[in-house]
């Protein structure tokens, strides 16, 4: 009964985003070109941060791109300092050894 429903939560289509992907597109073609990037994404829940860091990385990766994300933990009030980056470190450790 219940075999053509789908249990993913995200649309396949991505709408809405383009200044955005393009901001997103701009930082990667510079750091490409050797000047160095960091980019904080930000937001309130739910608007779509998730969403758009997995489109773009998808698109960085697909174009060669070497892709590492780091985030939060949910732990209540408290949070584990240090863990976005020790993530994406970790990620960039076993990616490229």
């Amino acid at each position: 009964m219940l075999g053509t429903v789908h249990s993913s939560h995200m649309s396949p289509v991505f709408v809405g985003r383009d200044t955005e992907l393009a901001a997103l597109g701009e930082a990667l073609s510079r750091a490409d070109a050797g000047e160095p990037r960091a980019l904080v994404v930000g937001g309130e829940a739910g608007v779509g941060k998730t969403r758009l860091l997995e489109e773009f990385l998808g698109r960085a990766a697909a174009d060669g791109a070497v892709v590492a994300v780091g985030g939060c933990v949910e732990t209540g009030a408290d949070a584990l300092p240090y863990h976005p980056v020790s993530t994406a470190l970790r990620s960039l450790r076993r990616q490229l050894g």
